[in-house]
């Protein structure tokens, strides 16, 4: 009897829904003002992931008393996805988040109740994947739940990566060296003689093309552009341009081949050779140095051994969740609320929080200007033998405040303007550091110094806003505040 009414109590409820949902179908979802606007997508976003919580917690219930099995599907999963009729990935996705959801109680309740994402528990559920680091991730609950509802996605997942990279070194390393073994280029012709390169790039390889191509890209529009110019003077607009943007990231990929044949075509007239630069932090660099030299143990020589698998997975369709046996993880987890270190060397990096790993701390910093993860072990070889220029942060040799001096960014003050930041300040804005404007806090006309502490990396259209009475400025904790002209904050 008391199921039968707990059945209908919810189909009482999911018809409230669906009449709210088709009253708001009625009204529509036209803002009247930027306001109105931030309102409604904060609102629609927390009753859509209210309603994801929903439907991960049905497939959790349907596992945990096997209705699956009434008709012989081998998992929860396999009978939601042929119900729903989801793709794989998605049944998958849905099954990996229960799965982590169950461990996780207070991310569960943040995600229920519409505070965290669905993108944000899918990154926790990945990282929960992994069974070397599952029982300090369980262990660091609130801290996810925190971070997850307060930080844009990026940050957060850049957090968490690399919490798990500082936590799993060994595994970190494994999958570096898998994937630089895995490289891989081909060159197909298809049925309709059209052809497709398919390139898989290990994590330090794949920045270094990304880098050259990069700049390819950067010369094929400006000749584009200067054409333009010519014709249409300064009415000149992106839409005058006589290629797209994919034709012209072909025809550097081209070019690249080309320059390459001709081993010795100048790019552009620029001249000398185009340089990665792989930012990493000092205490960082100088463990991994030791670690080659064999001077100090590896970080994982300080933990007992979990089991290693090969390969990090999704679980197959039975879903099993593998656990974490005794004995794997020695000490306890870092208490909510506990600070983590400002630098490896303080402790044991195994106690570090995810609320002391910062994504721009440069002390757990390994990637490129852009943000591209590098494995550092990686970077680290690289910079000893190969081509690759490693920014080390805090080196006392680079000139970083040219203060009244000049009135431009240049050489070490702009490289560190950009070193703390992977895309434009802006909110909301990703244009990569690498094609931002360095833009003075503080106007240079008005006594600004160029100075990294009074610059910021900003793309040209944010910048052109600065003369619009919108305003840029860093909190003492530095995280930037954009004020509107009328002095609120953009969030």
């Amino acid at each position: 009897m008391a199921s039968e009414v707990a059945s209908a109590e919810m189909a009482a409820a999911i018809e409230q829904i669906d009449a709210g949902l088709d009253a708001l179908a009625r009204v529509g979802v036209a803002p009247i003002d930027a306001g109105d606007a931030r309102r409604l997508i904060a609102e629609l976003e927390e009753l859509g992931r209210r309603v994801q919580a929903a439907q991960i917690a049905v497939l959790g219930e349907i596992e945990r008393r096997g209705l699956h099995k009434v008709d012989g599907h081998a998992s929860a999963k396999v009978l939601v996805r042929h119900v729903a009729k989801l793709s794989d990935p998605e049944a998958s996705r849905r099954a990996q988040v229960g799965r982590a959801l169950r461990d996780l109680p207070v991310v569960a309740a943040g995600f229920a109740a519409g505070r965290i994402g669905r993108c944000q528990v899918e990154r926790i559920a990945r990282a929960h994947a992994n069974v070397r680091v599952r029982q300090r991730l369980i262990g660091q609950d609130e801290e996810l739940a925190i971070l997850a509802a307060s930080v844009p996605y990026r940050r957060f997942d850049s957090n968490v990566s690399d919490w798990v990279s500082l936590m799993d070194e060994d595994g970190t390393c494994d999958t570096a060296e898998r994937n630089h073994t895995k490289r891989d280029c081909r060159h197909v012709q298809d049925p309709d003689g059209s052809w497709r390169t398919v390139v898989f790039h290990g994590s330090l390889q794949g920045a270094v093309f990304d880098d050259i191509l990069r700049h390819f890209i950067a010369a094929e529009f400006e000749a584009d552009w200067a054409k333009a110019r010519l014709d249409h003077g300064d009415a000149t607009t992106k839409d005058h341009l006589v290629r797209t943007d994919a034709q012209r990231r072909y025809d550097a990929f081209l070019q690249v081949a080309q320059v390459a044949a001709a081993a010795g075509i100048d790019l552009g007239g620029a001249g000398g050779q185009i340089t990665t630069d792989i930012v990493i932090g000092h205490e960082l660099f100088e463990r991994l140095l030791a670690r080659l030299a064999a001077d100090q143990p590896q970080w994982g020589d300080q933990v007992a051994k979990a089991e290693r698998p090969g390969d990090l997975h999704e679980a197959d369709d039975a879903d099993t969740a593998s656990g974490v046996q005794q004995g794997d993880v020695v000490g306890p987890p870092v208490p909510f609320g506990s600070p983590g270190p400002h630098r490896l060397g303080d402790r044991d990096p195994f106690e570090v929080s995810l609320l002391g790993v910062a994504a721009s701390d440069p002390a757990y910093r390994c990637a490129t200007l852009d943000g591209h993860r590098i494995d550092p072990t990686e970077a680290t070889v690289n910079a000893l033998t190969g081509h690759v220029r490693r920014v080390v942060l805090g080196a006392d040799s680079v000139v970083t405040d040219l203060g009244r001096r000049s009135r431009l960014f240049r050489g070490g003050a702009a490289l560190a303007v950009r070193l703390g930041h992977t895309e434009c300040y802006w909110p909301g804005c990703h244009v990569p550091v690498s094609d931002c404007q360095l833009d003075h806090l503080e106007a240079w006309e008005h006594g600004g110094a160029t100075d990294p502490a009074n610059g910021g990396p900003t793309c040209g259209r944010h910048n052109r806003l600065k003369h619009h009475g919108y305003r840029a400025r860093r909190d003492p904790t530095g995280e930037w505040q954009i004020l509107r002209p009328d002095g609120t904050q953009i969030e």
